[in-house]
This record gives structure tokens, C-alpha cells and sequence, in this order.
């Protein structure tokens, strides 16, 4: 009996390790930043191209969108590098900023998880379809990111980041833009990020968030799912982000954090693998149940942040009009 009783110890202890290091694998994989480019490291806002990285898109759809799409015909030549810090202290954020027209709202576009920062296509695309709506554009890094100060070696999940966000709010107001000028767009993670941002300043009023996940429960299901292994897995994955990063991800429920008084656009691809549109059902769900100003664009034949580059004009004429209706 007591070596059976041993037997079965030693059997359940290397299962309990097993466990342990699958979940804590999977959560440093999600989480570990990598904090330059990748393919798109030193793109600028007129030599940035979607044809660096097609290839490494598996799905067809999305790379022949990438590889086939005009960027040059987005091109920005004129540009300020600039710096400002967060508001958390000791930290220095670093932002392109197109400052076009005068008397006209401004937007800050935050960019997704890594690789990624304002080199990447999708922050200079929309900078670009802004401009040619006559609406500035304030590009940024956010912390660990790019030229920003680098301080972790692990994502935040924008539950610290987004102080970023508001330091770059404030830089505007610095340099002569008013709070009911300046509105927020978030590019997947960043989508999250704006809307932590808006809700802890209360002057922030129009928030477009493209691909934004929903809720935390749902997320980590999906990542979990999307290293092949079943939802169990799910508290030693949120524990070990935990002590990674040293903040609580269970937060990371940006629906919950939506505000009645703002104004808010979300945007989703109907395909998209990376954040599944179930996020975007939620939001939905949970904006009419609750009495949310939100706006809604359910693009049937994209993937994941594809919408921009399958339609830029209609996308920029639909900023143009958000931004108009909500901003001075």
C-alpha cells in the first residue's frame, strides 16, 4: 500500500509540474516583449511598406492584401519626432506627430502587442487616411516599445500603458490643442489601451477601438485554445502573468470599462483568428444593455485588422465622420 501510495505521489507531482510549466509557458509566450519592429523596424511615415512581412501571414486572404497593397499612395513626408512623459513618473514616450491644420481635432493612434509600435503599417495607415480627412494624427511608442523608455520585458496588456496614452493627451494640451479636440484610436491590444485610457480621463469624449478584445475570461480562453490546449489551463496561466508582469490580468476586461457620457466606434473583422469576433459580439451585446454611445462595423470579409487596408477610403470617411461628430 505505501508504495503505491509513493507511486502515486511521485506520478501526481511530475503531473502538478507538467501543468505548471505548460501554463507558465504559455503566459511568457503571450506576454515576453520583444521591443523592436520586427520586419518593419526603422520604417518611417514615407518608407513604410505592408510588403516587408506579407509572407509571414498563413492566411492567403491577408497576405495577398498585404503584398498587393499600394502603400507608397499613403506616404506621409512631414513629421515632428517628439518626446513627452507618461503620467507615471520617470518615463519618456516617444510620438510622430502630424500637425497638419490648424483648428482642426487631433488623434493619438496606439498600436498593438509586439512586434509593434508606430513603424508598423497599420499606425501609419491610419495617420495617413486622417490626414487626407483634414483630422491631425499623433503617433505613439508605447512603454517597452520602439523609442520609448524601456522598463519591462513583459506586456502590461495596457493596464499600465495606458498613462501613456493620457501623457500623450496631455503633451497635446501643451502645445496648444484643447481636450475637446483631441480623441483616441487603439489598434488591437491598443483598442483595449484607448479605452483604460478615456476611462480614467474624464475629458477624453470619442474613442475608436479597432479589434479590441472584450473580457478577460474570454480572451484567455482563446489564447489558451490557440496553443492547443484545453481552458484547465487557465488559472496557473493567469497566475503566472500575474507574477510576470506584477500586474493582475484579470482587469483586463476593457467592456467593462466603457462609460455612458463618451462616444465610442468599434470595428471588427468577421475572420479574424487572433481576437475572435465573439469579442466583438460582447461588446455589442453589453454597449446596448447598458446604455453605451457606440457605433458598430462588422466587416464580413476580414481578418484581423484587414479592414483598413481591404477599404482605406470608406474607413477614413468613417473616422471623419466619428471624429466630426464628437470632437471641436
Amino acid at each position: 500500500m505505501k508504495k503505491l501510495f509513493a507511486i502515486i505521489s511521485i506520478f501526481s507531482f511530475f503531473i502538478l509540474i507538467i501543468y505548471l510549466g505548460i501554463g507558465f509557458y504559455i503566459a511568457y509566450s503571450v506576454l515576453r516583449i520583444n521591443p523592436n519592429c520586427g520586419w518593419h523596424e526603422g520604417s518611417l511615415p514615407n518608407t513604410w511598406n505592408t510588403k516587408k512581412d506579407h509572407f509571414e501571414y498563413t492566411i492567403l486572404a491577408k497576405n495577398e492584401l498585404r503584398k498587393n497593397f499600394p502603400s507608397i499612395k499613403y506616404h506621409l513626408n512631414d513629421w515632428q519626432d517628439v518626446y513627452f512623459p507618461s503620467r507615471d513618473a520617470n518615463i519618456k514616450i516617444n510620438g510622430w506627430l502630424f500637425n497638419y491644420f490648424p483648428n482642426r481635432p487631433i488623434i493619438i493612434i496606439v498600436h498593438g502587442i509586439f512586434p509593434n509600435g508606430k513603424c508598423k503599417p497599420e499606425s501609419n495607415l491610419i495617420a495617413s487616411l486622417l490626414i487626407q480627412q483634414e483630422i491631425n494624427a499623433l503617433t505613439i511608442d508605447l512603454r517597452n516599445y520602439g523609442q520609448s523608455d524601456k522598463i519591462s520585458k513583459y506586456e502590461n496588456l495596457g493596464l499600465r500603458s495606458y498613462n501613456d496614452v493620457l501623457g500623450a493627451f496631455d503633451f497635446l494640451k501643451q502645445i496648444g490643442f484643447t481636450a475637446d479636440q483631441i480623441g483616441l484610436h487603439g489598434i488591437s491590444l491598443g483598442g483595449s489601451t484607448v479605452i483604460f485610457a478615456a476611462a480614467n480621463e474624464p475629458t477624453i469624449k470619442a474613442i475608436w477601438s479597432d479589434t479590441s478584445l472584450a473580457e478577460f475570461n474570454l480572451i484567455l480562453k482563446d489564447e489558451i485554445a490557440r496553443y492547443g490546449m484545453p481552458n484547465i489551463f487557465s488559472p496557473v496561466v493567469s497566475f503566472s502573468g500575474q507574477i510576470l508582469t506584477g500586474i493582475d490580468p484579470s482587469n483586463l476586461s476593457p467592456v467593462h470599462k466603457l462609460i455612458p457620457s463618451k462616444s465610442y466606434y468599434f470595428t471588427h473583422g468577421k475572420k479574424d483568428k487572433r481576437i475572435p469576433v465573439h469579442h466583438f459580439e460582447y461588446i455589442q451585446n453589453y454597449a446596448i444593455n447598458n446604455n453605451i454611445r457606440a457605433s458598430f462595423w462588422l466587416i464580413p470579409d476580414a481578418y484581423h485588422v484587414d479592414a483598413m487596408f481591404k477599404y482605406p477610403e470608406e474607413y477614413g470617411q468613417k473616422m471623419k465622420i466619428f471624429f466630426e461628430e464628437n470632437l471641436k
